[in-house]
């Protein structure tokens, strides 16, 4: 009986691969081969693995700098690693391995030695790593693990908590699931192709979102952000309801009133700007900017008090300032 334990084995070595693949699976794991030359980056996030075990000399690529990209992607961070590695390879490649991977065995691994590493990295992963289900997205143990580092280290850094306005009602009426899974690919997009390395992305559930990026960066990632969530939306309508411009459904209290179609709401919280030495205080900022961005129409972003609306070629709101402001001292 499978243990449902999907393990990805990117081992080009044939004689080598066969072996442990027959381990693997009288061990009871899913194992998946990705074909030779195949992006491995690029195959983790399809597949979804708990763990890969990759030699560090791969045909197409070294397996270590491969790491290096696995543990560098929000999206495959929290993948544990082992790498199989020859002795003298090793004694070059230490600090690489120091730097990018889990745990690393000598080829040819010994069958108990392997076993050992794999259980003892799983449950080091569930122990550490708690992912949301639906969109793999890092969740609210590593997001509050997130925060608390970046504001111990006094370095500067912006936070956006990303909200799906009236997405209760639409999805109380129709399926959501795949908004959600849409959002957080545009968001994981847009931070990839506009922020940096060390950005951030988590989901906190259900239709919340937040992003850690550099603050010169946070502006561009929230307009990329709207401009294409809203482009989306449509889809999820009819014609009557887009042209309308909102659906008959049940508010939060139940009762049915004509609701406003999905849009975003971005609040942005600069360090530097805003008093944020903790994270009762970071929570308390941005709540206070969400909870004036939530009562204006459409899709809009605010960095510490200034809105903007509409992502890319929006107007400026103007200068607010955001009042009653609701207590969010955790993301839990």
């Amino acid at each position: 009986m499978s243990t449902g334990i999907k393990i990805i084995l990117a081992v080009p070595d044939l004689k080598l691969r066969e072996i442990l693949l027959y381990l693997l699976k009288s061990w009871e794991y899913n194992v998946v081969v990705p074909q030779d030359g195949e992006d491995i980056t690029q195959y983790l996030k399809k597949e979804n693995p708990n763990l890969i075990i990759i030699d560090a000399a791969l045909n197409n690529k070294n397996g270590l700098h491969i790491c290096k990209e696995i543990k560098n992607d929000f999206l495959t961070s929290y993948i544990p690693t082992i790498v199989l590695i020859d002795k003298r390879q090793l004694r070059r490649d230490l600090l690489s391995i120091e730097q990018g991977v889990d745990d690393y065995l000598i080829k040819p691994p010994d069958p108990i030695d392997l076993e050992i590493r794999i259980v003892l990295a799983l449950r080091s992963a569930a122990h550490n790593f708690n992912a949301n289900a639906l969109t793999r997205l890092p969740g609210n143990k590593l997001i509050e693990k997130e925060l608390i580092e970046r504001l111990d280290s006094g370095h500067r850094f912006s936070f956006q908590y990303i909200d799906i306005d009236n997405f209760k009602s639409f999805n109380d009426k129709f399926r959501g699931n795949q908004v959600i899974r849409e959002a957080a690919g545009i968001i994981s997009k847009s931070v990839k192709a506009y922020g940096s390395v060390k950005d951030f992305v988590g989901h906190i559930g259900g239709d919340d979102f937040v992003i850690i990026t550099a603050p010169d960066k946070a502006e561009t990632i929230a307009k990329h952000i709207i401009k294409d969530f809203d482009a989306i939306v449509p889809a999820h309508y009819s014609n009557s309801d887009i042209k309308d411009g909102f659906i008959f459904a049940r508010d939060r209290n139940g009762k049915l009133t004509n609701i406003p179609l999905m849009s975003l709401s971005i609040a942005i919280v600069d360090n530097t700007t805003a008093k944020v030495s903790n994270l009762f205080e970071l929570m308390d900022v941005t709540a206070e900017l969400k909870n004036y961005l939530k009562a204006m129409p459409g899709s809009n972003f605010m960095v510490n008090r200034r809105v903007v609306n509409k992502g890319i070629g929006g107007r400026s709101q103007g200068q607010r300032r955001a009042s009653n402001a609701a207590k969010e001292p955790s993301l839990n």
